[in-house]
């Protein structure tokens, strides 16, 4: 069972300890282009542990919104390359290496995906930082390098790394380009099942297989959404469409700054209203909230 919780009480910090439970706050809920509830980003803690999945280029905003840190927040996972997911992390890196006393942070990554994020994304702000270091710098010299194992769930391929208590597992997800027609056609981008009950998508194009799958065994399941049809994104449309029992697990993230008003994209529609309890989801996931598994 898991139930939502006020967090950050006048004006407190969040911390990052539990008593021994999980929780999920989402620091943001937002689109690539969100200025509203900032992008989706999301700390995962349980006891004395914690993993932030992806720092966008508002994730150090957003820490800062809770009372933390690139400096406070020690472990990251990257679930893909494009700037709403990994636009901090030059940020986590230069601050972590460069500040006084700081130590480097632990990231949670894949070989096949540890390349790509630093010769495509962070080696043009960092590699060159020290001149006088006889080569150019690598991701291990920003990070203590956390590399998940490879792991079967039903016959079916996916990867998993334990941090203390948190276990994720990683899988694929037909993100980009939109041609796309199956995961080895795409460029890298991961989901999580955290613990083995909740979900969390990942950016995705629809299929409906992947939460159907997963909503077998998880508690509860958090989706990428957009608010209109086509593209790189799960729309509201398509999930709509997925079943009854389904909906009824799932909350809808990732959405753009007029997800709460739904004459703006949802007027149109015949078969639902754009208001996610009434079409049968569990409801937006909230930003700085904590969603807290007992």
């Amino acid at each position: 069972m898991y139930e939502v919780n006020e967090i950050c009480k006048n004006g407190s910090s969040l911390p990052l300890t539990t008593d021994g439970h999980l929780r999920i706050v989402f620091i943001g809920t937002g689109s690539a282009f969100a200025k509203r509830r900032r992008q989706s980003n999301m700390l995962i803690i349980q006891g004395d542990h914690h993993v932030l999945i992806d720092c966008g280029t508002q994730g150090p905003l957003a820490l800062n919104d809770v009372g933390l840190s690139v400096l406070k927040v020690r472990c990251y996972h990257p679930t893909h390359s494009h700037a709403d997911h990994i636009g901090g992390m030059e940020e986590v890196a230069l601050m972590n290496r460069y500040t006084p006393n700081a130590e480097k942070p632990d990231i949670i990554i894949l070989r096949d995906y540890q390349d790509l994020l630093w010769s495509k994304s962070l080696a043009g702000g960092c590699e060159s930082c020290e001149a006088n270091q006889g080569r150019p710098l690598q991701l291990n010299d920003f990070f203590n390098i956390l590399r998940p194992q490879n792991i079967e769930i039903d016959g079916r391929k996916f990867w998993s790394y334990k941090h203390g208590p948190i276990e994720l597992v990683i899988m694929r997800t037909r993100h980009f380009p939109d041609t796309a027609i199956s995961v080895d056609e795409s460029q890298w981008c991961s989901g999580v099942f955290i613990n083995r009950r909740a979900w969390i998508s990942g950016d995705t194009m629809f299929d409906a297989d992947y939460p159907i799958r997963f909503s077998k065994m998880a508690e509860v399941l958090f989706h990428d959404t957009q608010l209109f049809f086509g593209g790189v994104h799960a729309s509201y449309q398509e999930l709509n469409t997925l079943p009854d029992d389904v909906k009824a697990k799932m909350y809808l993230y990732h959405y753009g700054d007029n997800w709460d008003k739904p004459e703006t994209w949802a007027k149109r529609a015949t078969d639902f209203t754009g208001e996610p309890a009434k079409d049968g989801f569990l409801g937006w996931a909230e930003q700085n909230v904590a969603y807290d598994f007992k």
